[in-house]
């Protein structure tokens, strides 16, 4: 019974943040944790490079818009083109080839016919295609990218910053963006930052909702249940005890006995339970295993001290005279 009761109230627990780390996922691929700083040509790319390596950003990097790129095989088609520093290709998911070309949106290169390594005659020459990545703009996030030529290029300045900050940080780290205005920049008057994609929500309070999650209770919770059956458990025994009192056992025998029972059972039952919740910590929530197996791990000790505890309680306060008595009206 306790073995169910501690493993019941962890694995919700375990399901309850799996669920937020979910939709706190779903939030970041949507780019819901991007935010943009618009500067015409004011962006320091150097500086918009190394946000990315402070403590709380995830990735930065600039972009910059480029002359439309004109094919051969379309002639009448003019197609936007992005200039893009290393860092973008991390908020992007671009895995970086060190040769010439150019990148395409999953949906553009399969709407074209494209794959990786092929050539394109264009206004420009010849160019290679060298990967693709995913991008989606029916979730709501700036679209422009979709329906681009990506290329990454060595730039001193740029029109934007784009910098992915933690999940739930929202606008609080507009300001540290906006030290990526170049100093001969034009004025702050002409300095916008905005979310990259303003429709994402669910998810956006992971942390708060990590913070407040009803779950977390029957971690505490679970400590005086399992006192509660174990003391239920010893009470049951009361005749058997009483039995052996009047055999000739003492009071501290009885006491000795009922906890080196309770010890023998508690250390089974943490066993079995610890090998249930690491499997379901790992196979759920792999990335934070780390971090929250020792937090599980302090909750099964706790219950499982509260269950011995419960278990000697009813035996130590019996008094002999009481034992005798319920030994009697029973024999």
């Amino acid at each position: 019974m306790i073995l169910v009761v501690v493993v019941v109230a962890i694995l919700l627990d375990i399901l309850s943040i799996a669920l937020i780390s979910s939709k706190a996922e779903a939030f970041r691929e949507a780019g819901g944790a991007v935010r943009i700083l618009v500067v015409g040509d004011g962006v320091d790319v150097g500086a918009c490079e190394r946000l990315g390596a402070l403590d709380g950003v995830v990735a930065s990097g600039a972009l910059q818009e480029q002359s439309p790129v004109v094919m051969d095989a379309m002639p009448g088609l003019e197609v936007p083109h992005y200039a893009l520093s290393p860092g973008t290709a991390d908020l992007l998911g671009i895995d970086v080839v060190d040769r010439p070309g150019f990148y395409l949106p999953v949906s553009l290169a399969a709407q074209w016919g494209m794959r990786t390594g092929d050539k394109v005659d264009t206004d420009s020459g010849r160019s290679e295609l060298l990967g693709t990545f995913e991008f989606d703009e029916t979730d709501g996030r700036d679209p422009r990218l979709a329906n681009a030529f990506i290329d990454f290029a060595v730039m001193r300045t740029a029109s934007e910053c784009w910098m992915e900050t933690p999940v739930g940080a929202g606008s609080s780290y507009d300001d540290l963006l906006r030290t990526a205005v170049a100093a001969d920049a034009v004025t702050t008057a002409d300095v916008h930052v905005s979310a990259f994609n303003p429709a994402a929500h669910v998810g956006a309070d992971g942390y708060r909702e990590f913070q407040e999650r009803p779950s977390k209770y029957a971690l505490i919770a679970v400590v005086v249940v399992a006192a509660i059956v174990a003391a239920a458990a010893t009470a049951r025994r009361r005749l058997e005890m009483s039995s052996n009192l009047h055999a000739g056992a003492t009071h501290v025998d009885l006491v000795i006995v009922t906890l080196f029972e309770a010890l023998i059972t508690v250390l089974v039952v943490a066993v079995a339970a610890t090998a249930v919740v690491a499997w379901a910590v790992r196979l759920l929530l792999p990335a934070a295993t780390d971090q929250l197996l020792p937090a599980y791990l302090c909750s099964i000790v706790l219950a499982m001290l509260g269950a011995v505890l419960g278990a000697i309680a009813p035996i130590a306060f019996w008094s002999e005279s009481r034992l005798f008595r319920s030994f009697k009206r029973r024999s």
